[in-house]
């Protein structure tokens, strides 16, 4: 399936419906969710906007309108999403600059299960978010 296709629905139900069906999974997601995806030490804000980007909103694409935190995390999920040697030292450099060792942390799980989550929907006939 491309990005562009409209989704074939290979699972019934919403997304958390479908974790459901094996409780473990859904209590692994809540606990993420809520402890990673919608709370940390970075902004909620500057994490929307690379969940965003990962999903493919052209609204996130440009880099002009973008502080330099938000572009440096913009090249981070990049490089996590499609291409790991984007994150050379000159990249490595800019993130050390603009954000702490734990923001560091926070921000690439967050990326990490977020890109996981979006595959995961796709391929099971969903969006990669939900509006």
């Amino acid at each position: 399936m491309s990005r562009g296709a409209a989704p074939v629905r290979q699972l019934p139900g919403t997304a958390d419906e479908i974790r459901a069906r094996v409780p473990a999974v859904l209590e692994a997601y809540e606990f993420t969710r809520d402890n990673v995806l919608r709370r940390g030490v970075v902004d909620q804000d500057l994490k929307e906007l690379c969940f965003r980007f990962l999903a493919g909103d052209p609204a996130t694409r440009d880099v002009a309108v973008r502080t330099e935190r938000e572009r440096a995390a913009l090249e981070w999920a990049e490089a996590i999403a499609y291409d790991s040697d984007r994150a050379g030292d000159a990249l490595w450099s800019r993130l050390h600059l603009l954000f702490s060792e734990s923001e560091l942390v926070d921000l690439g799980c967050a990326i990490g299960f977020e890109l996981g989550y979006q595959h995961w929907r796709r391929t099971i006939g969903l969006a990669p978010r939900d509006d």
